[in-house]
């Protein structure tokens, strides 16, 4: 005997579907709430920068540069770096510095570049402090000047650029006839300051200074062992644990450790 099937409403067919949930649905990946997030932050700070704010001219000009929230435009970008910079901030000159160096969202225009980066300088930018220092001290787009190029280098140290510390490390190492007494020990923090940022010639110098124990400096060859470590110089490494016994060997693993425990965040 065959029965029939309950012939369905149109109704019903209707609520069923409007309540169904769709197998194939699916939620937005990370990636995709993490883009949406970073174009609603830029449409607002575009908002703002046009309302004025220096900060946030910047902050498009950065976004348009990388394609942050937005599409990259070097030309859009450019155009609020200059913005920001004709108010005075520093890193939109430093990026203005870049990109007629570079020739990369405008036409490439030395004279303008060194204009950027020496008034990003002149209002604090610590990297181009340090560009602007290197210039001097090698005469590359200014004359060669070692009193200007150890200003605007210990401006950057201060700010904690490894290069520039490493720079005036060497400085305060050497010396300079008439103007800077040699001090192996302001050097050795120097130095030590720039290491601490993974600065590799710095750390095999402040290895060097330890293991000969030059200048004042006390020899230790378990800080030497540390420095040359870290610095991954592997033949100094083995020299040094030839010389040490057992028990200053592991003396020196322990410092090595624990070094990288306080340097760890």
């Amino acid at each position: 005997m065959t029965r029939n099937l309950p012939v369905l409403s149109p109704v019903f067919v209707l609520l069923a579907c409007m309540f169904a949930v769709p197998a194939i649905a699916q939620a937005p990946s990370g990636a995709e709430r993490q883009q949406e997030l970073l174009r609603i932050w830029y449409e607002i700070r575009e908002g703002i920068a046009e309302s004025g704010d220096v900060d946030a001219k910047y902050d498009v000009g950065v976004a348009n540069f990388i394609a942050r929230g937005t599409q990259q435009d070097k030309d859009s970008a450019a155009t609020w770096f200059q913005r920001a910079a004709d108010r005075g901030h520093a890193g939109a000159h430093y990026y203005l510095g870049y990109i007629y160096a570079a020739g990369d969202g405008r036409e490439a225009d030395p004279v303008k570049s060194q204009e950027h980066y020496l008034r990003a300088a002149e209002l604090g930018h610590a990297d181009a402090q340090y560009l602007i220092g290197i210039r001097y001290a090698n005469g590359e787009g200014l004359r060669r000047d070692s009193a200007e190029a150890a200003k605007w280098m210990s401006r950057a140290a201060d700010k904690g650029v490894a290069g520039a510390q490493y720079y005036m490390g060497q400085l305060r190492e050497m010396g300079q006839p008439g103007e800077v007494r040699p001090d192996t020990a302001a050097a050795v923090r120097l130095y030590r300051e720039a290491a601490n940022q993974g600065h590799v010639p710095a750390q095999n110098r402040l290895g060097e200074l330890y293991l000969g124990g030059r200048g004042g400096i006390r020899r230790d060859l378990e800080e030497a062992f540390l420095w040359f470590s870290l610095a991954e110089n592997q033949d100094r490494v083995d020299e040094i644990s030839r010389r040490m016994s057992r028990g200053q060997l592991a003396a020196a693993n322990d410092r090595l450790e624990a070094h990288l425990a306080e340097l760890s965040p």
